[in-house]
């Protein structure tokens, strides 16, 4: 398995260079050769989709659909547009030429007058070829698709939780502009139900390309907790000035009573949303926190990232609720866990790094976050744990603890339709007092180890009954590594032309990527004593859990298949509304 994830990162080191060869010039080549690489670095922007989609529904261009060859003795003139095929010149095109999720190939002796965008695919000049004009190529796809009418249209994101009841409506007076917003809070869990939020933000400029920003949101929760630990109603509001200055940032408070999420390792909220309402199980926990918060942030670089904040809050336990899911409905909900109940000061440095070239399908760049927190309390009520898992936390008004966490991945393209992706994501204690168990993890389910059953490590001694599961690491390290090809899928004929619009409308058509990937981790907790692992050192690998799998992502919609590699357990199929990192 060390030789697996070997090979891999010698693939990122190696695809790494060829990100360097993004340009927008004309290339000559053999049209046998394997394909060339040519992207932008931002991706498509959506101007751009804009202006190809705007051409192919232009009813004076040419429009042509699927593969199509300008023969040699034939001449086209005006623009000509192509979506989803090759189109192949051998005769000769006096007039802008356009391609959406296509190739464009001027053949031996073919002709192109005029200019070129290319939208998903490459550009291929023969040597007896010629072009005479601009060229503009992006090799990541756009997302749009063809409707009945057959016409091209921007084919939105999924949707999540947050988007399926979402109302807006914005007006101006002056300098002063007012937003009057409804919506949820993009997920579904065991302990509010569905959240809806509602309020006003107000928005005024301010010198130096200022501008200030006040919310005022109000919290109703659905689900009705029946012990009254958790009120119906909750509140979130934000005030923050920021700048577009010569070194762009701001400053800003909050003042909220929040239900928050203890692990975000396993998978985004929105799919912990829907597999809450859907199938019964929520892959979360949370405890309430109520306080306030200010922070300052300054972007020295546009892709850095520097976030300082402080913060004080009561953090209390919630218990589980009942609310309904559509399936399994009949079965109890796994129980909220305990936390550490008490006033925190928690102090936060944070960076973030994002060079991706798409933020939701990238195919280059580096994204990485990394925070350091320093934790006190002067009243903290802990909750009883066994000795294996930590020390006593002090209750004489001195409990401080410091807690750190990475997550660093890296997107590279190997060639035009095969990428290799490679994340290192760890945590946990540093120094100081026992973590509370708000801020302990846990390994094993979709998000990292999907060969593995939910919360296989939570570090919980044998003699220890916890219906919760709860996750009582602290201190954890994982690598996830996957290659992707993109491939063709032949559900036209399949389906029909009816279904595969609908296909086309939903995932955008037959471009599927093919996931082969593999996953090691080990989540641990440290310290000198029986079945810890020294501060100084991580476990040997021969204690990490390693699993392998095969997936199919259509882009809104995925499906893996994971075999662990250690322990026992058979195959596990796992469904993903987005990518796995």
């Amino acid at each position: 398995m060390i030789r697996v994830f070997a090979r891999l990162g010698a693939l990122l080191l190696f695809a790494a260079p060829l990100a360097a060869q993004d340009t927008t010039r004309v290339f000559v080549i053999d049209p046998d050769a394997p394909p060339i690489q040519i992207r932008s670095t931002t991706g498509p922007p959506a101007e751009v989709v804009a202006e190809a989609v705007a051409r192919y529904n232009d009813s004076t261009a040419t429009r042509v659909f699927g593969p199509f060859t300008v023969a040699s003795g034939t001449t086209i003139r005006g623009g000509l547009v192509g979506y989803r095929g090759t189109l192949r010149v051998v005769g000769r095109v006096t007039g802008p030429i356009t391609i959406i999720n296509g190739n464009l190939i001027i053949g031996p002796l073919g002709t192109v007058e005029g200019d070129l965008l290319i939208i998903g695919g490459r550009l291929v000049v023969s040597p007896s070829g010629r072009h005479i004009g601009s060229a503009r190529a992006y090799a990541e796809p756009a997302l749009v698709f063809r409707n009945s009418a057959g016409a091209l249209e921007v084919r939105e994101q999924p949707a999540t939780l947050g988007d399926l009841a979402a109302a807006r409506t914005t007006f101006q007076a002056g300098p002063l502009k007012t937003s009057l917003s409804i919506e949820t809070g993009k997920s579904y869990n065991r302990v509010e139900g569905l959240s809806i939020l509602a309020g006003p933000t107000f928005t005024v400029a301010t010198p130096n390309r200022g501008e200030i920003r006040a919310e005022f949101w109000g919290l109703l929760r659905t689900e009705n907790d029946q012990t009254e630990q958790l009120p119906s109603l909750g509140w979130r509001t934000k005030v923050e000035w920021s700048s577009q200055a010569t070194i762009p940032g701001g400053i800003g408070g909050r003042w909220e009573s929040i239900v928050i999420p203890i692990d975000d390792l396993q998978l985004s909220r929105s799919e912990i949303g829907w597999s809450s309402f859907l199938f019964h199980r929520d892959y979360d926990d949370y405890f309430e926190s109520e306080g306030l918060e200010g922070y300052g942030y300054l972007r020295p670089i546009p892709a850095l990232r520097i976030e300082g904040s402080a913060r004080y809050d009561r953090q209390t336990t919630v218990p589980a609720s009942d609310p309904i899911s559509l399936f399994r409905n009949h079965e109890t909900w796994r129980a909220n866990p305990l936390v550490d109940d008490g006033h925190f000061v928690t102090l936060r440095l944070q960076a973030d790094v994002d060079s991706r070239n798409n933020v939701r399908t990238p195919t280059s760049g580096w994204l990485i976050n990394a925070f350091f927190e320093h934790g006190s309390s002067d009243d903290v009520a802990p909750v009883a744990l066994p000795s294996e898992v930590r020390t006593p936390i002090p209750t004489d008004r001195s409990y401080g603890y410091d807690h750190i966490g990475f997550d660093v991945r890296h997107y590279a393209r190997i060639n035009q339709v095969m990428r290799a992706n490679l994340r290192l994501v760890g945590g946990g204690w540093l120094s100081g007092d026992p973590l509370p168990i708000q801020k302990r993890i846990s390994l094993g389910g979709p998000g990292i180890l999907p060969g593995y059953r939910f919360r296989s490590q939570t570090c919980a001694p044998a003699s220890l009954t916890d219906p919760s599961q709860a996750g009582l690491c602290d201190r954890f390290l994982a690598v996830q590594g996957e290659v992707r090809t993109r491939i063709p899928l032949s559900f036209r004929d399949i389906l029909g032309s009816q279904g595969w619009l609908l296909l086309d409308r939903l995932f955008g058509g037959d471009l599927a990527d093919v996931v082969v990937f593999g996953d090691a981790g080990k989540a641990w907790l440290t310290g000198d004593g029986p079945g810890r692992v020294p501060n100084n050192r991580i476990p040997t690998l021969s204690e990490w859990a390693y699993d392998v799998g095969l997936g199919l992502d259509l882009g809104g919609f995925a499906a893996f298949v994971s075999q662990p590699l250690t322990g026992p357990g058979g195959m596990r199929v796992t469904l993903r509304l987005q990518r796995r990192f």
